[in-house]
């Protein structure tokens, strides 16, 4: 099975996800990244990692790029297309 990522705004398969060779994460390592476990099919502590991301967004001098509860709502849905019981879901935030 072909999972599911959110990148750039939009839910695709993995294999069609891409970057500009100009990101900043891609060519400077500029950037943020959370993990959140997954356990039961729910979302471990999201709250902390959401309060993590905004501190160490605002150390970069970096915007959040959505609100926490648009953050939550993307977390849910690949919680949800992509059937995890247990897992995780990877965040990184670059420029």
């Amino acid at each position: 099975m072909t999972r599911t990522v959110f990148v750039n705004g939009a839910y695709v398969p993995e294999n069609e996800a891409k970057i500009s060779i100009f990101d900043r994460g891609f060519l400077m390592a500029d950037g943020v990244y959370e993990v959140t476990s997954v356990l039961q099919g729910k979302l471990i502590d999201f709250e902390g990692h959401a309060v993590r991301l905004e501190r160490s967004l605002n150390e970069l001098d970096m915007g959040m790029p959505c609100t926490i509860d648009e953050l939550l709502e993307i977390h849910r849905e690949l919680v949800r297309v992509n059937e995890i019981d247990e897992g995780l879901v990877y965040l990184q935030i670059t420029r």
